[in-house]
């Protein structure tokens, strides 16, 4: 059969509090749920329960050990420490599997992974067991690792002990045979039940026959007396990788001041770079959502402050992320204290580049982006990027839009060859053009007069007419003696003598006339 393993988080509702808070890692902590007064103790590490700390302790009993420190209950930082110990398991295997609890607490902190295989690319069972704790630790999670011949197994004993096990082929049975019932984490009645009868251990829920079991507790009974024996075949259902990375962390206190929002970020980013990297991945685009106090000056205001950074070249540096959003939030601050915050990464592959031997480093595109960040802080978002034509008649009308990475794909299949190309004067220079027959016959500019060797037009265009930016012209293309003053001192005859294709029009609306650029 081939090997499955197990990635296992203890006191996981602990764990995905403390995990963004690397100072708790080595205290007591305890985590509360539920509104006062029926707020109790849900869960708890090691440490606290060292101290006398009980699950379903009351909030006052719970308080009155020392030198615990205790949290709330978030279900989206467990649900994105969930996300993470996927990512985990995805570094070794592509067929991962989701362990979700069938009861109402959420997710267990377990995910299965078939390594069948994997033994040529990382070594040994043993090996592949080092790799995932070590793996797991670096985004702050403390978990057991077991690897048995079948999924459900491999489970139970992830749950039952701590570090590392490795259980053969065939030997299942007798391995988890002095785990306790609650390794197998059965509904809490049918646990009831079997210790009235005096079942303790998984060894004596195996010894039970399995016909008198199924006659007593049914289809569910065989399913458990099946998994104490270490001998349940259930398919292991892989899942898709994510499309999309997000952290999430609720502020103990609302945070007003940038500063301390920075350190709670620079956690978050950390976390989100290490989950691309596990994936060989890159972000292409952050998204920061920050949840503000609710106010009743508020009431018409939106309670979150969301902003959206698309990258021109994707990156996982934490330190370079961290600085953009830093700069963002200076320019567009939120309006209102600080209570969670959400960072979503959108993946993207991972940038290369072939460097070349005898030429220059070229500047590294993050040191780009960061200083495009502070001059748009200092002339604003929309000073700052790449020209964009905007879809309409009107001369001239474009926007900035943010640098990114051309599209090789977009311009295959253009034309290829040398085109005419106009290069546009801004602003217009004013001429004064003399008509023959409404057709430019002599252009004059700073003092001298040039004949129009050839023409064509004139195209007449206008639009808004509707506001008060209506605009309208008449325009030419002509060929003229090129637009440069010539000096006394100038000899070179030949230079006089050159010509330029020109486009000048005539504005409708104030009735002038303008030269707009030079054909390249």
């Amino acid at each position: 059969m081939p090997p499955f393993a197990c990635l296992f988080v203890p006191d996981f509702p602990t764990q995905a509090v403390v995990r963004l808070d690397p100072e708790l890692r080595k205290k007591a902590v305890g985590v509360f749920e539920g509104a006062p007064p029926l707020t109790k103790v849900f869960s708890a590490n090691r440490m606290a329960r060292a101290t006398g700390v009980e699950i379903g302790m009351t909030k006052l009993e719970a308080e009155s050990c020392l030198d615990v420190v205790w949290r709330w209950r978030s279900r989206s930082a467990e649900s994105t420490a969930h996300a993470a110990l996927l990512d985990c398991a995805w570094t070794i295997s592509p067929r991962v599997a989701d362990r979700v609890r069938g009861d109402e607490d959420g997710r267990s902190g377990a995910v299965a992974l078939d390594i069948g295989g994997c033994e040529r690319l990382f070594g040994t069972s043993e090996k592949i067991a080092s790799d995932l704790k070590r793996v797991a630790e670096s985004i702050g999670l403390a978990a057991n690792v077991a690897i048995a011949g079948n999924a459900e197994a491999a489970i139970c004993a992830a749950q039952g002990f701590s570090g590392i096990t490795v259980i053969p082929d065939g030997s299942e049975r007798s391995r988890l045979g002095p785990l306790p019932l609650s390794s197998l984490d059965m509904p809490s009645d049918l646990l009831g039940t079997l210790k009235r009868w005096g079942i303790h251990t998984c060894e004596q829920l195996a010894l039970l026959p399995e016909i008198e079991i199924v006659e007593r507790l049914g289809q569910q009974g065989r399913h458990w007396h099946l998994l104490a024996r270490g001998s349940e075949p259930t398919p292991l259902l892989p899942m898709e990788p994510p499309v999309q990375f997000e952290e999430y962390a609720d502020l103990e206190f609302p945070v007003d001041l940038l500063e301390p929002l920075m350190f709670l970020l620079n956690r978050l980013l950390i976390q989100l770079c290490t989950r691309l990297s596990m994936h060989v991945l890159a972000a292409s685009e952050i998204q920061l959502t920050l949840t503000l106090q609710k106010n009743r000056l508020r009431e018409n205001k939106p309670e979150a402050h969301v902003r959206t950074l698309r990258l021109p070249v994707p990156a996982r540096e934490s330190p370079f992320l961290l600085k953009l959003l830093q700069l963002d939030l200076q320019n567009h601050p939120p309006n209102a204290a600080v209570v969670a915050v959400k960072v979503v990464a959108i993946p993207a592959r991972s940038r290369t580049g072939q460097m070349g031997l005898f030429l220059p480093l070229s500047p590294e595109p993050e040191r780009l982006e960061i200083t495009l960040a502070r001059i748009r802080n200092t002339v604003g978002d929309d000073r700052v990027g790449a020209p964009v034509l905007l879809n309409t008649h009107r001369p001239g009308a474009f926007e900035q839009k943010p640098f990114v990475l051309p599209d090789t794909k977009a311009q295959e299949g253009l034309p290829q060859g040398t085109q005419a190309a106009l290069r546009i004067y801004r602003p217009p220079l004013p001429v004064s053009v003399a008509l023959d027959g409404g057709k430019p016959t002599s252009v004059r500019y700073e003092g001298t007069s040039h004949n129009v060797l050839a023409l064509a037009g004139p195209w007449r265009t206008k639009g808004d007419w509707w506001s008060a930016t209506a605009w309208a012209r008449d325009e030419w293309d002509v060929l003229l003696r090129t637009l440069r003053p010539t000096y006394p001192t100038d000899s070179n005859e030949e230079e006089k003598d050159e010509t330029a294709l020109y486009r000048i029009y005539r504005d409708l609306r104030l009735r002038l006339w303008f030269v707009e650029g030079i054909y390249d």
